[in-house]
């Protein structure tokens, strides 16, 4: 697939998440909702397009996929992390300390693919 089309299912993704962010809102009638929901959802939109970009590495850093899952996921982890905020009473020191926690795992999932990479 071409990038063209892929920045078509992107952009329509988000406006699904959003749209689906809205009803949650309407729903929960809390307006933070929608923001956490679209997070969520489009960042995992942007996990599943990862895996059809190209895992070329460039000269300046990591591939088009890599770089799409790491920020499908850590969208998608402030996503949770918003809603936790919004529905619970924990500590946002326990809720930074799980961003550090998925930060630190979606780190050293690419540094073992890229690893792997490089020795083949």
């Amino acid at each position: 697939m071409n990038n063209k089309t892929l920045s078509a299912v992107a952009l329509g993704s988000a406006i699904i998440a959003l749209g689906i962010g809205l009803i949650v809102y309407v729903v929960t009638d809390k307006l933070m909702m929608v923001l956490w929901t679209a997070l969520l959802i489009f960042g995992i939109a942007l996990l599943a397009l990862s895996f059809l970009y190209s895992s070329k590495s460039g000269k300046f850093g990591p591939s088009e996929s890599i770089y799409r899952m790491v920020l499908g996921i850590l969208l998608a982890v402030v996503g949770v992390i918003g809603m936790l905020h919004t529905y619970t009473d924990v500590s946002v020191w326990i809720l930074i300390a799980i961003f550090l926690i998925a930060l630190a795992l979606v780190g050293i999932v690419v540094a073992l693919m890229n690893g792997k990479k490089e020795g083949q």
